[in-house]
C-alpha cells in the first residue's frame, strides 16, 4: 500500500482513496461498514473476517488493530526518528505539546489530540508523519500491557514517567496495576535509551540498570523549587544541573504542570538544545486542561477534560494560591469501577477547601459524595448558571471539572454565554 493513503477505522470519515480499516469494537464491528465505505470511494477495505466483496478491493488479514501497528511501526522504521514517549496519570497532553514545540515544528512530530491508544497513535503516525527527525508520543493506558504494545510500534529512546495517580484504576484493576502499566515506558523502551521519571520513591525502587534522570517539586535532578501568580501569569523557579532557571510564563500554570514543566527542561538538556525561553514562557494553555481566564470579572478555570483525585487535588491547591473566592462545578470521576464510591467520597473531603460547591449529577455516579460545602446540586446546566449567577462575585474564581464523558463543557458553554 502507498504510503501516501489515508487509514480510516469510521466508515463516516471515508472519503475517496481512502483505506477503510474494520475494527471489531464492544459497540459496533466495523465489518458491518465495509459496503457502505466502498460505496463512498474507498480503494480498499482492510477486514479479518470474510465479506462478500470483489477480491480486488478487500486485504483479509488476521487482526485489524495488529494490521494498523505493524504498518505504523513499519513507517517508523523507514524514517528512523528519535523517539520520545511520554505517560503517566495526568498531565501527557500537555508536556507532550510543550515538548514538541521548544523542539520546533518541521523538525518534530507529534501524536495530535487523544490519539495516544493502539488505533490513535498508529492511525496518527499512518496519517500525519512526515519523516520528522524527532516524534513525541503521547502513550495512554487501560490495562497492563498497552504500554508494551505501543512501545514496540515506536521503541523509545527518551521515556517520560509523569505522576502515576488513580485514574483508570477501576480499568486497570488496582492501583498497583497502573505502576506496573506505566512503569513499561521504561522497561520496553530502547537499551541504551535515558529515562525521565517523577521523583516518586514507588516509581524509583522499581527501576534499574537504567540512565536515569529524575523530576519533581522539591525533589529530584530538575526541580521546581517555588512559583507564585500574579494576575493572569505565573513566575516560577527551577534548579537544574545547569543552574537556577527563573520564568515569567504568560498564563496560570498549575503545580501539576509546573511539575512536568520540569521534565520538558529535562528533555531539551537531554537532547543537547538550546531552551528557547520565549517559547516556553509564551506557551498557551490547552483548552479543557486547567486554562484559566477571566470571564465577566470572575476568574473561570476551564478543566473540563478529564478528573481524577490527584488532578483535582491539585486543581483545588492552585484556587487557594490564587487567593480568591473559589467555587467549583463538579462531575463524576470515571473508569473507577468498584473504587467509584469510595473515590467519591474521598473527592467530597478534598472540596471542603473551597468555599462552595456545585454538582452536576447528569450520570449520578457522583451521588455517594458529600461535602458541608455543597451549594446546590443539578442536571441542568442552565440551572447550574442560574445559581451561580445569584453567588458569584467580581474577582471569584470558579473550576469546572469532571472526567471526559461527563462533558462538563457543556456547563462551561451555557456558563460562558451568561451575561452575569
Amino acid at each position: 500500500m502507498c504510503e501516501n493513503l489515508l487509514f480510516v477505522t469510521d466508515s463516516r470519515k471515508v472519503v475517496p482513496g481512502s483505506v477503510f480499516v474494520a475494527l471489531k469494537g464492544t459497540r459496533t464491528d466495523g465489518h458491518l461498514y465495509v459496503q457502505e465505505a466502498l460505496n463512498k470511494g474507498a480503494l480498499y477495505v482492510v477486514v479479518q473476517e470474510d465479506v462478500d466483496l470483489p477480491k480486488d478491493k478487500v486485504l483479509k488479514v488476521g487482526d485489524t488493530v495488529e494490521f494498523l501497528l505493524s504498518k505504523a511501526k513499519e513507517k517508523l522504521q523507514r524514517y528512523k526518528p528519535f523517539v520520545i514517549g511520554i505517560t503517566g496519570s495526568n498531565g501527557k497532553t500537555t508536556t507532550k505539546e510543550v515538548i514538541y514545540t521548544l523542539i520546533g515544528e518541521g523538525r518534530a512530530f507529534r501524536n495530535q489530540g487523544n490519539l495516544n491508544t493502539e488505533i490513535g497513535l498508529p492511525i496518527s503516525i499512518l496519517n500525519e508523519y512526515k519523516g520528522e527527525n524527532f516524534v513525541v508520543f503521547e502513550m495512554a493506558m487501560n490495562k497492563v500491557g498497552d504500554i508494551a504494545r505501543l512501545c514496540e510500534v515506536a521503541k523509545p529512546k527518551l521515556s517520560i514517567l509523569l505522576n502515576v495517580g488513580s485514574a483508570h484504576r477501576g480499568v486497570a484493576g488496582s492501583d498497583e496495576a497502573i505502576i506496573e502499566g506505566k512503569l513499561q515506558i521504561i522497561q520496553f523502551m530502547d537499551e541504551n535509551g535515558t529515562a525521565v521519571v517523577h521523583h516518586d520513591q514507588r516509581l524509583l525502587q522499581r527501576i534499574s540498570n537504567r540512565s536515569l534522570i529524575t523530576f519533581g517539586n522539591r525533589q529530584g535532578d530538575y526541580q521546581l523549587l517555588d512559583y507564585n501568580y500574579e494576575e493572569l501569569t505565573t513566575k516560577a523557579e527551577y534548579k537544574t544541573p545547569k543552574g537556577v532557571l527563573s520564568f515569567n510564563f504568560q498564563s496560570i500554570w498549575n503545580v501539576g504542570q509546573l511539575t512536568n514543566l520540569a521534565a520538558a527542561i529535562a528533555t531539551i538538556d537531554l537532547l543537547d538544545m538550546t531552551l528557547n525561553r520565549e517559547l516556553l514562557e509564551t506557551f498557551p494553555s490547552v483548552a479543557g486542561r486547567f486554562r484559566v481566564f477571566k470571564h465577566k470579572e470572575r476568574y473561570t478555570i476551564d478543566d473540563c477534560y478529564n478528573a481524577s483525585l490527584e488532578s483535582f487535588k491539585v486543581a483545588i491547591e492552585t484556587l487557594k494560591r490564587l487567593g480568591k473566592r473559589s467555587f467549583a462545578v463538579v462531575g463524576s470521576i470515571k473508569e473507577q469501577g468498584q473504587y467509584s464510591v469510595e473515590t467519591h467520597k474521598q473527592l467530597g473531603k478534598v472540596l471542603e477547601e473551597l468555599d462552595g460547591v456545585i454538582v452536576y449529577n447528569i450520570d449520578h455516579e457522583i451521588d455517594p459524595m458529600e461535602c458541608s460545602k455543597e451549594l446546590f446540586r443539578s442536571d441542568d446546566p442552565i440551572k447550574i448558571r442560574d445559581f451561580l449567577r445569584k453567588i458569584l462575585e467580581p474577582e471569584d474564581a470558579v473550576l469546572f471539572k469532571a472526567s471526559r464523558s461527563v462533558e462538563m463543557e457543556r456547563v462551561l458553554k451555557v456558563f460562558l454565554e451568561d451575561d452575569l
